[in-house]
């Protein structure tokens, strides 16, 4: 049996992402045929071996009838505002379509009564999941290695990973290692309820970070400490959008208060394998981190 004859009975929001894409393609590595929901007018071509759908996430009643069929979705939208209400929006579609499991992206430390909107948003949507008639999986990750592209024109023009957050140390966690654990909780028999904190195999300082992505670009890579303030500025005048600029902060926050810097074995757990290293991933990346843009 091809993957094209394997009923489409999971279905995959952002599908083109950062975790969507290996998560696409460990599914259909499987024997799956993943039903991907694409926004209408997406340029995005859909991955090999799917079966891709155009729907409007924010409209609920279009898309509980692209999901009929599915039994499990993978749940994972880009940060807007109120990504809470866009996502609650999604949980009763696919309660009202049948859908039997939701695996979830969220957020480490997430909480209704989180102080941070990211944590709180996305435990507010844990919270309507407990309450839907299904079953569900909760996968919150630690800050994504897959960040530090952000920093390449930095690191080109000035040789610096530009981040307030000190000495904090923080468990980043390979963004591929994250598709792996929701492809497996896909795709095993009668899941059940369980929250997974997904981290790497350690807690490094964003010092330790720049000294590895100097190791493998062969040349010095620092780390600058602004002030939250000073950040807040340069973000505002680059065009960020305010809520943006304030989700990120108290992001940062969290960091430096020490929230960030547990280590879980959840990976291993879910996997079977060690996750993967930062210095392993730094050295993957050193053709984007020579070129600026």
């Amino acid at each position: 049996m091809t993957a094209r004859d394997v009923p489409n009975r999971v279905a995959v929001t952002g599908a083109a992402g950062t975790v969507g894409r290996p998560l696409v393609r460990d599914l259909v590595a499987r024997g799956h045929r993943p039903r991907v929901i694409l926004r209408p007018g997406s340029p995005e071509p859909p991955p090999p071996g799917t079966e891709p759908v155009h729907v409007d996430l924010a409209d609920p009643a279009a898309l509980a009838t692209h999901l009929a069929g599915v039994e499990r979705l993978f749940l994972l939208t880009p940060l807007v505002p109120r990504q809470d209400l866009l996502q609650i929006g999604i949980v009763e579609a696919a309660r009202r379509a049948g859908v039997q499991h939701v695996v979830k992206i969220s957020a480490l430390n997430a909480s209704p009564d989180a102080p941070t909107m990211i944590q709180h948003q996305h435990g507010v949507v844990e919270e309507a999941l407990r309450a839907a008639e299904m079953t569900s999986t909760s996968l919150r990750p630690n800050a994504f290695m897959q960040n530090a592209r952000q920093w390449r024109a930095e690191v080109a023009a000035r040789g610096a990973v530009v981040m307030p957050c000190g000495d904090a140390r923080v468990s980043v966690v390979d963004a591929r290692d994250v598709a792996e654990a929701a492809a497996v909780m896909l795709t095993t028999p009668e899941p059940g309820d369980a929250v997974h904190e997904l981290t790497g195999p350690e807690a490094l300082t964003y010092t330790e970070m720049a000294r590895e992505l100097s190791a493998a670009l062969g040349r010095p890579v620092r780390h600058l400490d602004p002030s939250p303030d000073d950040l807040e500025r340069a973000m505002l005048a680059g065009g960020a959008p305010s809520w943006l600029v304030r989700a990120r902060l108290e992001l940062y926050g969290t960091y430096r208060r020490g929230q960030a810097a547990r280590v879980t074995t959840a990976v291993r757990d879910l996997t079977g394998r060690e996750p993967r290293h930062f210095a392993t991933f730094a050295g993957e990346i050193v053709p984007l981190m020579t070129v600026a843009g």
